[in-house]
């Protein structure tokens, strides 16, 4: 794991941790909900709140990421690009 890997897993781990919690009613489709399920399973979570709380730490990585003129993208082990992840 690189530095600023360990950066991310470090900020997102924190926002996680640290913050009191509201509560909110949304609405989704059957398709999100088995996706929610399948995430909470796939990084071992309890709960489908975990699962959301994660996904919006990653995207405000992102955002501040793209702030800094940074691309969020999938690399292989050799740190070769495969994917860029276009946030509009």
């Amino acid at each position: 794991m690189d530095t600023e890997e360990a950066e991310v897993n470090s900020r997102t781990s924190t926002a996680i941790a640290e913050r009191s919690y509201k509560t909110f009613t949304v609405g989704i489709d059957e398709n999100l909900d088995r996706t929610i399920d399948e995430l909470k399973e796939k990084f071992g979570k309890t709960s489908r709140a975990d699962v959301f709380r994660m996904g919006i730490a990653l995207l405000k990585v992102a955002a501040e990421a793209k702030e800094r003129g940074l691309k969020l993208t999938i690399s292989d082990a050799d740190d070769v690009v495969k994917k860029e992840i276009l946030i509009a």
